[in-house]
């Protein structure tokens, strides 16, 4: 029997996607959520800076924000790889402004069109929201660039918001530009899932591919999942992902604590003969 019908699923519950059906709102992310909001509806923080940990879910929890922000309110420009050029983030924000526009027009020509177009745009009673992931990646003078662009909030309106997101070492990047450190007026930091938490999303990503209940993993393997993993997401996918198949190879009814022994087990055979 082939794997989805043997755990009566509909769909592979532990891949890398962006499906915000996928999304399990631990109090983390359900407050990394609200906060992002709130800069957006608040409309006068200026930059706001989201980070976490590799694996933690940043991404997905982005996807979720843009998906659910409220388009009379807002528009929202996202670039998934921040270490794009001033020319380059600048052309793609006003092409998400109805503009075109190129690079190849240079950052002088692209900072006057956007600075004509954002108070236009304002004039309809929306925000722009820039969304900035993977911003560590950014070099030091396309973020002052950027920061640049919050100057634009002038004359006591406020007409757009820069949201950097990143890995912790943004955070490190930011503080060594004092005038954009001193912009941003809200920060969040994303925390891996806890013991609790790690049981609820294994279960969540389960029925959200089509699983009818919960018990898949059986009670003792949590513990050991929990360790291995640290809460962190995209290593709970990875596991989970694997255990699965072993247990499906077994023929076993749940996944086992063996299944969990056998993955781990594999890892770190992989690690010794990578690192050798």
């Amino acid at each position: 029997m082939e794997l989805l019908a043997y755990w009566k699923l509909r769909e592979r519950p532990f891949e890398a996607t962006w499906d915000s059906r996928f999304f399990y709102p631990s109090k983390s992310h359900n407050e990394a959520l609200h906060r992002l909001h709130y800069l957006v509806s608040e409309g006068s923080m200026n930059v706001g800076m989201f980070t976490g940990e590799i694996g933690c879910g940043k991404t997905l929890t982005t996807s979720v924000f843009t998906e659910r922000a409220d388009r009379e309110r807002c528009e929202v420009a996202y670039m998934e790889n921040a270490g794009f050029t001033f020319p380059e983030i600048l052309s793609h924000m006003l092409k998400v402004l109805g503009e075109n526009a190129d690079p190849d027009e240079g950052r002088f020509r692209l900072y006057e069109r956007f600075r004509e177009t954002l108070p236009r745009f304002h004039e309809t009673g929306r925000q722009f929201v820039a969304v900035l992931d993977e911003s560590q990646e950014m070099d030091r003078e396309t973020l002052k660039d950027l920061k640049g662009l919050t100057n634009l909030n002038g004359g006591g309106r406020n007409m757009m918001t820069l949201l950097l997101i990143g890995q912790p070492e943004l955070q490190q990047v930011v503080s060594e530009i004092p005038p954009l450190d001193q912009r941003i007026g809200l920060r969040f930091h994303l925390r891996p899932l806890n013991r609790e938490e790690t049981a609820a999303y294994l279960n969540h990503r389960l029925q959200a591919a089509g699983h009818g209940g919960c018990g898949v993993f059986a009670p003792n393997t949590l513990d050991l999942i929990f360790e291995a993993t640290g809460g962190v997401p995209r290593e709970l996918n990875r596991v989970a992902k694997l255990a699965l198949e072993h247990a499906w190879v077994q023929e076993s009814s749940l996944v086992s604590h063996k299944s969990i022994v056998a993955v781990m087990n594999d890892r770190r055979r992989h690690q010794l003969v990578s690192a050798a």
